[in-house]
């Protein structure tokens, strides 16, 4: 098992390389004055970040997919299609937003908070009005709170990994990268510092794996790891790179890395006992020694914000 997960994990990283090293060939990209989306005194102007959006919105269907046969198999008749276009929504409204015009960066952070708002209530309210639809009070409070679940957990938390990407000023397919490759460290560090010299359960009952050791091993990853580009900087690089001040200097980096450590073994956890009460050992089955696509996104949907607030706002 541990050989499968190193070879799949390297490939998925390789593939991960290359889809950002594609999208970022993007960046300069202007669409034709003819081909710009317009609304009011607002356009779209360029196409960055399209490929990072694709990828995610791909992950989103099929990892709702997943979380709606958890909730079955849990006994909450959840909603399937309406959350699906309600997430992907929110996933399209900041990557267009973000592709206005640099001059008009407030604007379009502006216009992306008040359209996702907008969605995220109807949303919501559309929920209620699918659960009604179906003529019984019967399993109508784990339906809708299951689904409002999925269109918070898939929608409004990936969408901020796409802010991630169009909003930085500049390099946000780096800092995309960034981001993911410090989040998931803390899952390597963990792993094998729990093999290593793990001796005390962290929460035997939810997650019988996990150790005290690892979860202090997969922080210290994560801090080395985030620290990286500012070592760098500061007593590498004879000059400064043009990247140097997307990234953290050094003490806020370390602090960023042991947040996105903590924040992602806690959303690992959180899916676990979605998983458990499920009677489920992984989320699915497409990723041969992951399992589903849950599984893998866990750790990377509630830190998302939290990166977004502290890398690019």
């Amino acid at each position: 098992m541990l050989r499968q997960r190193l070879i799949f994990g390297i490939l998925m990283i390789v593939a991960l390389v290359g889809l950002l090293a594609g999208d970022a060939a993007l960046d300069g990209t202007r669409l034709p004055d003819d081909w710009r989306p317009q609304l009011g005194a607002w356009q779209m102007v360029r196409f960055c970040g399209a490929l990072s959006t694709l990828v995610i919105m791909a992950l989103v269907v099929f990892s709702l997919a997943e979380m709606r046969r958890l909730f079955r198999a849990a006994g909450a008749l959840s909603l399937l299609q309406w959350p699906t276009i309600i997430s992907l929504t929110l996933i399209v409204i900041p990557f267009i937003a973000g592709n206005g015009p640099r001059s008009d960066a407030s604007m379009n952070e502006l216009l992306d908070l008040r359209w996702s708002l907008a969605v995220l209530t109807v949303g919501f309210i559309g929920s209620g009005l699918m659960i009604i639809r179906r003529g019984t009070v019967e399993g109508a409070v784990a339906a809708l709170g299951t689904s409002c679940f999925m269109l918070f957990y898939l929608g409004v938390l990936p969408a901020f990994m796409i802010r991630l990407r169009v909003f930085a000023p500049s390099h946000g397919v780096w800092l995309l990268l960034y981001f993911v490759a410090v989040v998931k460290i803390c899952d390597i560090g963990a792993l094998f510092t729990g093999m290593a010299i793990g001796r005390h359960k962290l929460i035997p009952w939810l997650s019988p794996g996990k150790t005290i050791e690892g979860f202090l091993g997969g922080i210290a990853a994560s801090i080395i790891v985030a620290c990286l580009p500012a070592l760098y900087v500061n007593y590498v690089a004879e000059t400064p790179p043009d990247w140097a001040p997307v990234f953290p200097a050094l003490p806020l980096a370390a602090v960023f890395g042991a947040l996105m450590a903590v924040l992602g073994q806690a959303g690992d956890l959180i899916e676990s006992i979605l998983k458990r009460d499920a009677d489920a050992k992984d989320s699915g089955s497409k990723i041969p020694a992951f399992g589903g696509l849950l599984d893998v996104l866990d750790s990377l949907l509630p830190t998302a914000p939290v990166a977004w607030w502290m890398l690019v706002n």
